[in-house]
């Protein structure tokens, strides 16, 4: 009898019950953390070096993004999870009221 429990709990379930894969877009998964995260300075007239609004922007510095975001703490991290709102980027005269 425990036999049969214990196959019973083995069937595996049909393929169409399975979940199916994630599907990751730009528009619904990338382009809000993007927006959250990146696009403060990574804009047009931005401190960042490139503009990140669009896809086609962000497509070819996709490597690059994956890599500095994974840094965290350490130097070249990006986002420069060391900035404070209210002082800004080194160098960016453009927030500090004294001019640098």
């Amino acid at each position: 009898m425990v036999g049969l429990v214990t196959l019973g709990l083995g069937v595996s379930t049909p393929a169409a019950e399975q979940a199916a894969p994630i599907q990751v877009t730009f528009t619904k998964d990338i382009a809000p953390l993007l927006q959250r995260s990146c696009q403060n300075c990574h804009r047009p007239e931005g401190g960042g070096p490139m503009s990140l609004l669009t896809y086609d922007e962000v497509r070819p510095w996709a490597r690059s993004i994956k890599l500095r975001t994974s840094l965290r703490d350490k130097p070249d991290a990006m986002p420069p999870w060391f900035i404070e709102k209210n002082i800004g980027i080194r160098g960016d005269r453009k927030n500090c009221p004294m001019g640098g």
